[in-house]
């Protein structure tokens, strides 16, 4: 991929995510949780420069960006953890570094502490 940005999508328990890609898929994890009000589209300029050492993963969450807004999901801080909980599983990503502000630090801490132990670092 080499800093070539990929536009995808994937099923998260029901609900169709919409995420950017960059980055060789052997590469060490970057998650990209996004702020608000916004999306992934806020990493557009990061993903093509730190794509050719880093697996950079940017998903829009549920209601935001394009991503779908089901009716009925937990648009809390809890229910987007739980969501890129299963989004990371999803894409079978067992470590990664964790990017941390606005919006999403409270989702992205909720994230860490449901298993720490995958956590490489975190960037806050």
């Amino acid at each position: 991929m080499n800093g070539e940005t990929l536009h995808r999508r994937i099923d998260v328990g029901g609900v169709d995510i919409f995420y950017r890609e960059a980055g060789p898929p052997d590469a060490p994890v970057l998650l990209l949780p996004h702020g608000y009000p916004c999306s992934s589209f806020e990493f557009r300029n990061l993903l093509p420069r730190l794509g050719d050492r880093w697996r950079l993963l940017a998903p829009d969450y549920p209601g935001m960006g394009y991503s779908d807004t089901p009716e009925h999901f937990d648009y809390s801080f809890d229910g987007y953890a739980q969501l890129l909980d299963g989004f990371v599983r999803a894409l079978g990503v067992e470590r990664f570094v964790l990017y941390l502000h606005d919006f999403g630090s409270p989702i992205g801490a909720r994230l860490a502490i449901m298993r720490p132990e995958r956590i490489l670092a975190q960037i806050i």
